[in-house]
């Protein structure tokens, strides 16, 4: 479904943030990606949706090549789920509004099929009874079931999230992932940037590890978290499960 194959990107002149980076995520797959801050996992996602460029190697979705020009991103979008950190829903639209917009914009959907759709989609996050509330009056955690939901509502091929639980209260990180678990057994393919190895341990097919700008790491959940090959790898992971 998704094809990386030797992507190097830079920011400027000097400073390389991506360097030969290789993977894929196959059809139906969950792949977490992870490593310390400034490895570039969240720029790597970024290219995959074309919002970052790069500079070398090539990038395809479902057999089409994105890296080239002339590309149709709105239409790659509309086939590729994308969930930020910080949630990124319209303030001054109602929550139902915010599911519907794309899909009346971008999908031409009439207003009665993407308000059906919209509503569905709240009542599988469990906020049904919000639609009608602004983003401001949500917490953080329902807000970013919101955003999971208005990406679902694109009909994505593939869902993408980068670090979605980070600026949440701990309270509203399992909220989250609970959403995001149902999504994996439910056979959506996912590519998650996060720290919550947790979620890696029971969701992840895969788990690949960056850092400072390279794939260090890429292999089943029960390799990385078992006998991970990179001492790099050994020490971050020493880390995290020790706290």
């Amino acid at each position: 479904m998704i094809d990386i194959q030797n992507v190097s990107k830079w920011y400027g002149p000097n400073f390389q943030v991506l360097s030969d980076c290789s993977t894929g995520v196959s059809r139906g797959e969950v792949v977490v990606v992870c490593g310390p801050s400034g490895s570039g996992k969240s720029t790597l996602i970024k290219c995959v949706n074309a919002l970052e460029p790069i500079q070398q190697g090539r990038i395809s979705i479902d057999g089409s090549v994105i890296t080239e020009k002339g590309v149709n991103l709105p239409k790659l979008r509309s086939r590729v789920g994308m969930v930020f950190q910080h949630f990124e829903l319209f303030p001054h639209l109602r929550i139902i509004d915010n599911l519907c917009l794309g899909q009346r914009k971008v999908l031409r959907r009439g207003t009665e099929e993407a308000r059906n759709k919209a509503e569905a989609l709240l009542e599988r996050v469990g906020l049904s009874d919000q639609a009608d509330k602004f983003p401001g009056q949500l917490s953080g955690g329902q807000q970013q079931r919101v955003a999971i939901a208005r990406a679902l509502a694109m009909d994505p091929i593939v869902m993408l999230f980068d670090e979605p639980t980070s600026a949440l209260d701990p309270e509203m990180v399992g909220e989250v992932l609970d959403v995001m678990v149902g999504l994996a057994k439910d056979g959506m393919t996912m590519m998650v940037v996060t720290h919550e190895m947790g979620f890696a341990r029971k969701v992840a097919d895969r788990v690949i590890f960056m850092d400072k700008g390279e794939i260090v790491e890429d292999a089943s959940k029960e390799v990385f978290f078992g006998s991970p090959r990179s001492k790099r790898a050994q020490s971050f992971l020493s880390k995290i499960l020790d706290h």
